[in-house]
């Protein structure tokens, strides 16, 4: 029993990561789902305050830590292009902990959700890592600001909350004691969205509208957040879900919009944008059997009807 251990002096922490060396983790991964989100106004740094309703689902992801002689890390079912978020999460843990004697790791990762999709999967890796560190190495959590440094939604991730309200860019997270019962159905497009352009279209589209376009405020976006959760939780019919990266969809309107009426005939509560994009979902009551309604009208639905959709995923 790695608790067990009664201080945090280095002959411990050497005795916990001589422990360590004989076993192997697997970790799950979350994913979090954008039950609203709006883009407020634009900082002087250049990055947006954003205020979000966080969810967090439990994602087909998982991870295989072992203890090695040199730091490894091996993706299985998707390539990585440049440097991969759980280099930096090692690099962050030896600078942050200084005391911690962090042994090389052997990291298998198995990859399922594309990248750019809007979910945060690869933040959910990162935090399911930074998981592992504090729950075996008994390290109290950073603080959100420095772990939404290693990736935007790594602070929501890497906490305990299943809901949260997000400020700031994220990383100001007001967790919410409640839980959400839906399951929730994912469309994943043959497209992935570069987050930072998705913000330069919406800085574009609310330039060009000249002030026709009234952006939401801070209190009213957290009003509509609550709104929403209440509605949700009694299962209460939403629809089209509060998402300012909508303005940014102009070229995939149409395929946005033929998934959004199927999610609709298919009975579910909600539906909308994941993050920036490029994925949408679904909201369905679990006993409804909105999801394998949805599933059996996809399927009669010919390749030209979604000719776009690279890949669907159910979670519950």
């Amino acid at each position: 029993d790695l608790h067990s251990f009664p201080t945090r002096r280095s002959s411990d922490l050497w005795q916990i990561s001589t422990v360590l060396s004989t076993m192997h983790f697997i970790e799950a991964c979350d994913i979090k789902v954008n039950l609203t989100l709006r883009v407020l106004a634009k900082r002087a740094d250049g990055y947006h305050e954003i205020h979000s309703l966080f969810w967090r689902i439990r994602s087909p992801e998982t991870m295989k830590i072992s203890i090695s002689t040199e730091d490894r890390i091996s993706v299985f079912g998707a390539e990585i292009p440049g440097e991969n978020i759980l280099s930096r999460v090692c690099c962050y843990l030896r600078s942050r902990y200084p005391d911690v004697p962090l042994p090389p790791l052997d990291i298998e990762l198995f990859k399922h959700i594309p990248m750019g999709s809007g979910v945060g999967a690869g933040s959910g890796n990162a935090a399911a890592l930074l998981r592992w560190f504090r729950r075996n190495f008994r390290r109290e959590a950073a603080p959100s600001g420095e772990l939404a440094r290693l990736g935007a939604d790594v602070a929501f991730l890497a906490s305990d909350y299943a809901l949260a309200l997000a400020d700031g860019v994220g990383e100001i997270l007001h967790g919410i004691d409640e839980l959400l019962s839906l399951s929730a159905v994912f469309f994943f497009p043959e497209w992935s969205t570069d987050t930072g352009e998705a913000y330069r279209s919406i800085d574009r589209f609310r330039l060009l509208s000249e002030g026709k376009y009234d952006t939401i405020n801070a209190a009213e976006a957290r009003r509509e957040s609550l709104d929403i959760l209440k509605r949700l939780q009694k299962h209460t019919r939403v629809g089209l879900l509060p998402n300012d990266f909508n303005l940014a969809l102009s070229s995939k309107r149409a395929c946005y919009d033929s998934a959004y009426d199927l999610f609709d005939s298919a009975g579910a509560v909600a539906w909308g944008l994941c993050g920036s994009g490029s994925a949408c979902f679904a909201l369905f009551e679990r006993a409804s059997g909105g999801v394998q309604n949805l599933m059996e009208s996809l399927s009669r639905k010919s390749t030209d009807t979604f000719p776009w959709l690279h890949k669907t995923m159910v979670l519950r």
